[in-house]
């Protein structure tokens, strides 16, 4: 069995004329017949009755058409989702960012690119840093949200710069405390997570330097904050040689940068 005995039954079972379908599909009476009876065959009954007057579906015939029709169905439906995947319109896109991230922001993104491409399955996920850069340079990501990173391997697209914002507990005096943690400083070895840092100031160990999006955490609630004179800027990282589903949503989100 195959499609085109399939198309060749579906289009008969219409035209009830051997001649009619050999015309619809621009082949010879004989080549139908021989793909009809190819398929009787195969299925161990018979299609149709044929005398010299007419043709008539058989019983058999009808439910058999029901099935041949869901099967030319599914087969373009399957069509149409590798063309949509070809024009970058569909297919699975995994997305990672780092934990505790503006998470306002991350929403705003995510409901862009499925406004955009609501038949694109978004796969996305909060990690460490460590391990978000890791994955991503594995390519098990296809895009990563974080902050500037040199090693992440890849271009990437500008989505907000953010002041940074001195942070310490309320009942204490910032002179008096120590520099716990400066996110604009590159430290050797160290993975550490905006929680654990805020945590920390809420502990009264001393001060974080963060990006003022902290004010959404529940944390903020036990702090205080100064501000500075530094930024810190958010990018997406993808791979170069991405799919094109990849590059339409760079399309979407750069009109959603600021």
């Amino acid at each position: 069995m195959n499609i085109k005995q399939i198309e060749y039954f579906i289009d008969l079972s219409n035209s009830l004329s051997f001649t009619k379908t050999a015309q619809h599909f621009y082949i010879s009476q004989t080549a139908i017949t021989k793909q009809i009876h190819n398929l009787e065959d195969e299925l161990g009954i018979s299609l149709f009755i044929r005398d010299k007057k007419k043709v008539e579906i058989t019983p058999e015939g009808t439910l058999f058409l029901t099935h041949a029709k869901s099967i030319m169905k599914e087969i373009d439906n399957a069509k149409q989702v590798v063309e949509a995947y070809k024009r970058g319109e569909s297919g699975i896109v995994r997305i990672g960012f780092l934990k505790n991230m503006d998470d306002q922001l991350i929403v705003s993104l995510l409901e862009s690119i499925k406004k955009a491409y609501p038949s694109i399955v978004l796969e996305y996920r909060a990690y460490r840093r460590i391990e978000l850069i890791q994955l991503f340079n594995e390519r098990e990501l296809d895009l990563t949200i974080m902050m500037e990173n040199n090693t992440l391997k890849g271009p990437s697209l500008l989505l907000k710069t953010y002041p940074l914002v001195k942070y310490y507990h309320k009942d204490t005096s910032l002179e008096s405390l120590p520099l716990l943690y400066d996110t604009s400083i590159e430290y050797e070895n160290m993975d550490t997570e905006i929680e654990q840092t805020l945590l920390k100031a809420c502990m009264k160990e001393g001060y974080v330097i963060l990006q003022s999006f902290v004010d959404q955490s529940p944390y903020y609630k036990y702090l205080s904050s100064s501000p500075t004179d530094k930024t810190s800027s958010l990018y997406l990282y993808y791979h170069e040689d991405a799919h094109k589903i990849i590059h339409n949503i760079i399309h979407v989100l750069k009109k959603h940068a600021i």
